[in-house]
């Protein structure tokens, strides 16, 4: 039985080792130079790190299985993560989304005393208040008040996930934490019971999250299965019960079973020539840049593994600071330290801007001359939410014409995500 798999992205590459391990012929399609997607390394200073997603998150295990079957050791980050204040710099809190799982956690320290005593009053609180919450501003408002979900939650949300607290479900970005509501009695002792604190949210394998790119596929060629790079498809139709893929060279591939595991606009153009008539979703960019610095005062951690920033400043033009070296400390040489910056979708940042920013962030006196590498990063497809109506509606559109679509566009943004849906190939 043979597979082809459109796109050499995390999907397309955990689509199709799953099925390889079932005993299928697979070929895996990829139209640029490379594999990986929104997963790449870059170099800095002789060190290779992530220039794109850096870490999975833990809820769900089903990566952190995938790691290991695939003999890749994996680890948790270190340091803590902050939120930055023209005024101050706090910790984030130890919770969930930034709600904290304690009145003792340090981030509260960046409230008002009447937002603090805001936040108490949740253990006093009915369980019934934001029991019928839809979204994750909806539960915090009403559970802690415009306090705690401006200043604690809102940052991480607009942050991590480029969203307001008020357009993210709770069962997608949260799931369980409305019915630990219900049984804890109040939103504190919620979020303490799903994330115990001290546990890590997210991890990495060890190495740099493209380590897991070149297990993948080193996993489908060592199965039988052959990969190529350049190879964009450009046509596809039935052929008897499979398909056959056209090929911008003029070759083909054929197939009994076809997954998409492109972007939307190459998913969607293909399903167009086999009668599916669906729409690319959107998309935004995201730009990023990546600092490799030789400061004395770095190792001091200043802002410990990073921040988000929590308040607009006109004086900076980056939204977030990953102290890399860090957080993973792997990627820690002597003489440098790894500084990621990320940016508004509107701004592509300048090795003289990132520099003035990481100056302002980490409140040291940086020069030119501490530069010991730096690398500006767009990423021009990222995709944006899909509603699950939505999603469900393109699920079965591809499937009534027998194909399989698998990525971020449909699954959603996150290795989590992308590794769950990819395992729909075997059902």
């Amino acid at each position: 039985m043979t597979a082809v798999v459109v796109g050499g992205g995390l999907a397309g590459l955990v689509a199709g080792y799953r099925l390889a391990q079932a005993g299928r012929r697979v070929t895996v399609l990829e139209a640029s130079t490379r594999l990986g997607g929104l997963i790449a390394p870059i170099e800095i200073g002789g060190v290779a790190v992530d220039a794109g997603a850096e870490a999975y998150a833990v809820r769900g295990g089903v990566v952190r299985e995938l790691c290991e079957e695939l003999g890749l050791p994996v680890a948790a980050p270190l340091g803590c993560p902050h939120i930055w204040r023209p005024d101050g710099v706090w910790p984030m809190a130890e919770g969930v989304l930034g709600i904290p799982a304690s009145l003792e956690d340090p981030a509260l320290d960046a409230l008002d005393p009447q937002d603090r005593a805001r936040v108490a009053r949740d253990l006093d609180l009915p369980a019934e208040v934001g029991a019928e919450a839809t979204t994750l501003g909806d539960l915090v408002l009403a559970r802690m008040g415009e306090g705690a979900l401006r200043t604690l939650v809102t940052p991480v949300a607009r942050g991590v996930y480029s969203l307001e607290p008020g357009r993210m479900p709770l069962a997608s970005f949260a799931p369980g934490l409305r019915e630990a509501l219900a049984r804890e009695g109040s939103l504190l002792r919620a979020v303490a019971a799903v994330r115990r604190p001290g546990a890590a949210a997210v991890e990495q394998p060890v190495g740099g999250m493209f380590r897991l790119i070149d297990a993948l596929a080193a996993r489908i060629t060592g199965l039988g299965g052959e990969i190529r790079c350049t190879s964009p498809a450009v046509d596809v139709h039935r052929a008897g019960t499979g398909f056959a893929v056209s090929l911008q060279d003029g070759g083909s591939v054929r197939g009994e079973r076809l997954v998409l595991a492109g972007p939307s606009a190459s998913a969607c153009g293909l399903l167009a020539k086999l009668g599916v008539d669906l729409a690319p979703t959107p998309t935004q960019p995201a730009h990023l840049a990546v600092l490799g610095l030789n400061h004395p005062g770095l190792a001091a951690e200043p802002v410990g593994s990073g921040l988000l920033v929590g308040e607009r400043d006109d004086s900076v033009h980056a939204k977030a600071l990953t102290h890399y070296s860090v957080k993973w400390p792997w990627s820690r040489r002597p003489g440098q330290e790894i500084v990621r910056l990320s940016y508004p979708e509107t701004y592509i940042p300048s090795r003289a801007d990132a520099l003035a920013d990481a100056a302002r962030f980490l409140r040291l006196p940086l020069t030119d001359g501490d530069v010991t590498g730096f690398a500006a990063v767009s990423w021009e497809e990222m995709p944006t939410r899909m509603e699950h109506a939505t999603r469900d509606f393109y699920l079965e559109a591809a499937a009534g014409v027998g194909v399989d679509v698998v990525g971020a566009w449909i699954d959603g943004n996150g290795i989590a995500s992308v590794v769950a849906g990819s395992r729909r190939v075997l059902k």
